[in-house]
């Protein structure tokens, strides 16, 4: 699964010189969020250059993803860019294995045939998952494996134990899959009632629930007056989502072997150990959602259907074989899932089958860049700074990476300039933040918040975003020199040229991708306005 899922992709390194593999905003969002973390100690308040410069902003983020982020690159010793990314990919291989566990309570033949599936959570639609930075999503369908496994195990002395502990995981991890978590457990309790089996179900599931409610309280305080206030749950149904999708025909003609395992799950269901034939059509039912009111949320499930719903796999083979073979020996079931196995890392076959993703990606991110947020980190400390045109600085957690809460020239309005070709010293400016999650929330009392942002914008709508701004205000200016349109690099230094004519201003740093100002005088004239041919 590791060599499957990431090795290619890391070009075969543990550890990178810079974030290696992010594609996406949201990547660096838990990226920079993770080494706020460690740095800071704890995760009692969000770093400021997260949130706007903001010193009380409560940390909001479920925070078990980057707390055991933080810790494992403490133990590995890896950067946590590294580690984290290596953590997800751990634990989606872990998530296969466990739902193997599930699986061999039925059949020890099925759950081996099952695995080879488990592979296409790497083909291009799932892989979305990984690199455009989906993670705590991924993360919480591993706890949330676990818990279905835990159910499994029910019927163990002190069961509730395992219980608690995979449910209050993943709660803090991603509280989409809780929810999941919980329609599972009440389609579960219903599945054991008509069996007459549900009363050891009903005592361990209660205890756990309670025990669950208790470790998850402080943060469900803070939930509730953030993501649930900004974002609360509305029906819509949604057919299509703007991220690749993963369906049902993604499978190909894989799915001759599901349909078939789909219905023989439909006469097992009173066998006493088809946990995993449940696990399979509850979540597939779930990731189906988006047309009755989950929206998005299913499609995150689907990240994880060649896990789901590998028992339609595994079952469909074995039963065929079964018709060939009478007695199957274990011997069997491994060399036809190596076969499998095999089929689905060959990308000559991509147009049979599905196939893992095989490419290598450094990512956004370049050494000269990453060289240039660090010297921001070491040398640079509560000063204004800002960003002009960079070809991934739209994707703007990025920029948090020089630990100073940062500004950025708005790309529209810096080609509407470029276009008058003129050069000015107000430039429509953003100040740039976790603003759209949850407000910069701020806490008053135990149960009671406030909204940075909320404040700010009644008095000025424009206070964030859209607001003009006087670039000589600002400490520090950064200008990309090369862009894949050579226009827009060409404008940043001309700019560069203009300001630097100001005996106060001068080149501090300087690399072959990047230039960085220092403005000694802020707030004195620092640019001459003008046109240019």
């Amino acid at each position: 699964m590791l060599w499957a899922g990431c090795a290619i992709f890391f070009n075969h390194e543990l550890s990178h010189n810079f974030p290696f593999g992010y594609l996406a905003s949201d990547t660096y969002q838990h990226q920079v969020r993770v080494e706020s973390i460690k740095l800071m100690g704890n995760y009692r308040y969000e770093a400021p250059y997260i949130v706007a410069g903001y010193e009380d902003n409560v940390g909001f983020y479920q925070p078990l993803l980057y707390h055991i982020g933080a810790i494992f690159s403490y133990v590995s010793g890896l950067e946590t860019y590294d580690s984290t990314y290596l953590l997800i990919f751990i634990l989606t291989s872990f998530a296969s294995l466990i739902m193997y566990l599930i699986i061999r309570q039925f059949n020890k033949h099925v759950a081996i045939l099952s695995l080879p599936l488990s592979l296409l959570v790497f083909s291009q639609a799932p892989y979305i998952g990984f690199t455009w930075g989906h993670w705590p999503a991924v993360s919480a369908q591993f706890f949330l494996i676990a818990f279905f496994w835990a159910l499994s195990k029910i019927n163990l002395k002190n069961s509730f134990i395992l219980f608690t502990i995979f449910l209050s995981a993943t709660i803090l991890t991603h509280t989409s899959e809780a929810v999941f978590a919980a329609m599972f457990l009440f389609i579960y309790f219903i599945y054991k009632f008509i069996k007459k089996d549900y009363k050891t179900l009903f005592k361990q599931a209660l205890i756990g629930s309670i025990l669950s409610f208790i470790i998850c309280f402080y943060y469900l305080v803070i939930f509730k007056f953030t993501w649930a206030r900004m974002q609360p749950y509305s029906f819509y149904a949604m057919k299509a989502w703007a991220s690749p999708m993963f369906g049902i025909p993604s499978f190909k003609y894989l799915l001759i072997f599901l349909s078939i395992g789909f219905i023989i799950s439909l006469f097992y269901f009173r066998k006493k150990k088809s946990t995993a034939f449940l696990v399979g059509l509850v979540m597939l039912l779930i990731g189906y959602s988006n047309y009755y009111g989950f929206g998005h949320r299913s499609f995150q499930a689907r990240f994880f259907w060649p896990i789901y719903l590998s028992i339609f796999l595994g079952a469909g083979i074995y039963y065929l074989i079964k018709l060939i073979i009478k007695k199957l020996q274990t011997i069997h079931s491994i060399a036809i899932a190596s076969i499998f196995l095999i089929i689905l890392n060959i990308s000559a076959m991509s147009s049979i089958v599905p196939v893992t993703a095989r490419f290598t990606a450094q990512g956004l991110m370049s050494q000269q860049h990453w060289d240039m947020f660090r010297w921001f980190q070491d040398n640079v400390n509560n000063e204004k700074i800002l960003f002009f045109y960079g070809d991934f600085y739209g994707q703007k957690a990025i920029l948090r990476n020089t630990h100073i809460p940062p500004y950025r020239v708005g790309t529209n309005y810096f080609t509407s300039i470029l276009q008058n070709k003129t050069i000015k010293r107000e430039y429509m400016i953003s100040r740039l933040g976790d603003h759209h999650g949850v407000h910069y929330a701020y806490r008053k009392s135990f149960f009671e918040y406030g909204y940075h942002a909320e404040e700010e914008e009644s008095k000025d709508p424009t206070y964030y975003y859209s607001k003009m701004r006087d670039i000589c205000t600002f400490d520090y200016y950064i200008f990309d020199k090369v862009s894949q349109q050579p226009v827009f690099a060409q404008y940043n230094m001309l700019i560069a040229s203009e300001l630097i004519k100001k005996e106060w201003i001068q080149p501090v740093y300087g690399n072959d991708y990047v230039i960085v100002l220092k403005n000694n005088n802020p707030g004195e004239d620092c640019i001459n306005e003008k046109r240019f041919d």
